[in-house]
């Protein structure tokens, strides 16, 4: 009798919890192995990890960068990610702010043409592949014409097109490439690291942006991080380009 009072009151406090707990609204784009398809990855581990020592509730969705950008700016959304901390482009920055968060993320570009990696030619390319959303961010950062750019598509059909020639490069984070190329199993893919952007997350730039900015920026200091990411960071020490290891 004891124990299944013991079982209802624990039932009754988790009812109780829930029921009070502020929900965020989240938008997250795929990117492996931050963030997964499925919506997992290391940075929801983290952000699940926030849940346990608060009253917060994270309520996450899958979708395309742009249109986080978009239903975060309408209020559809809380909180997105990841953003490229400090560096989005200058209309972002004035309906959002960021976190006081970032983890190194490492800028490549991929092709199967060698040549195409080279410093003074990668940007003269008018076949440029990322995702989508991300092309006014390269655009305006490293002064390539956004009409150089194809971005209709994820991280794998893009990589597929650039197998087959459609497009000539594809530039983006070095994780999440690299582990999409090892899934699909795309051979000799040559890699040129061009630069290490930070990535985070963003809220409005509006009072109740700002007070949720403050509560999230105190909560991800108490999670243990080194921990949480350790996996993502062994991509990092890679050298600084070679052949992509698909096993």
């Amino acid at each position: 009798m004891k124990k299944i009072i013991s079982i209802l009151s624990c039932g009754l406090i988790f009812s109780f919890t829930s029921l009070y707990a502020e929900v965020i609204k989240v938008g997250l784009e795929p990117f492996p192995p931050l963030i997964t398809e499925e919506g997992k990855g290391f940075s929801v581990k983290m952000l699940r990890a926030m849940e346990k020592i608060s009253d917060i509730r994270f309520k996450i969705k899958i979708m395309p960068y742009n249109r986080a950008k978009m239903e975060l700016k309408k209020g559809k959304q809380d909180l997105i990610g990841h953003t490229p901390y400090q560096l989005e482009t200058k209309e972002f920055y004035v309906y959002a702010q960021e976190l006081n968060w970032s983890i190194n993320a490492p800028l490549d570009i991929y092709s199967m043409d060698k040549g195409n990696l080279h410093p003074d030619k990668f940007k003269t390319l008018k076949k440029i592949g990322t995702p989508r959303g991300n092309e006014g961010f390269f655009s305006e950062v490293y002064g390539i014409p956004i009409d150089q750019f194809y971005s209709s598509g994820d991280i794998g059909s893009l990589l597929k097109m650039m197998k087959k020639g459609r497009i000539d490069i594809f530039l983006f984070e070095r994780a999440s490439t690299m582990t999409k190329i090892q899934e699909i199993g795309i051979k000799n893919v040559f890699y040129r690291n061009i630069d290490i952007i930070p990535a985070s997350f963003g809220v409005r730039k509006d009072k109740q942006g700002t007070e949720l900015k403050r509560k999230l920026d105190v909560l991800i200091k108490k999670v243990d991080q080194q921990q949480i990411f350790y996996e993502h960071l062994k991509y990092s020490n890679l050298p600084k380009s070679g052949i992509v290891y698909v096993p």
